[in-house]
């Protein structure tokens, strides 16, 4: 498993993590390109949609939480009020 200050490709589609991040002599990151996949149309006048070419990369913290890697994520922040508490409160202060 990866830490979460690892920088790690991650393939959006699968949910995965490929690998971590590998670097270039200038100290820039290599771009992991994505395996083309050849789609026929039987349109030939339709538009096709603009795939990724490379595999997004980050910190494994940003990518977990952007690309829920780790299945769905429980929001921390619950509202404990309800609508009766919430909209007395306009009602009394006015503008």
């Amino acid at each position: 498993m990866y830490n979460d200050d690892d920088l790690v490709y991650v393939d959006p589609d699968e949910k995965k993590v490929i690998g971590p991040v590998e670097w270039e002599k200038t100290g820039n990151p290599k771009s992991h390109p994505v395996p083309q996949i050849e789609e026929t149309s039987g349109d030939p006048h339709k538009r096709k949609r603009r795939r990724r070419n490379h595999y997004p990369w980050g910190t494994y913290r940003s990518m977990k939480r952007i690309y829920r890697l780790e299945g769905k994520e429980v929001d921390k922040k619950e509202g404990g009020k309800t609508l009766d508490e919430v909209l007395s409160r306009p009602l009394e202060e006015t503008f």
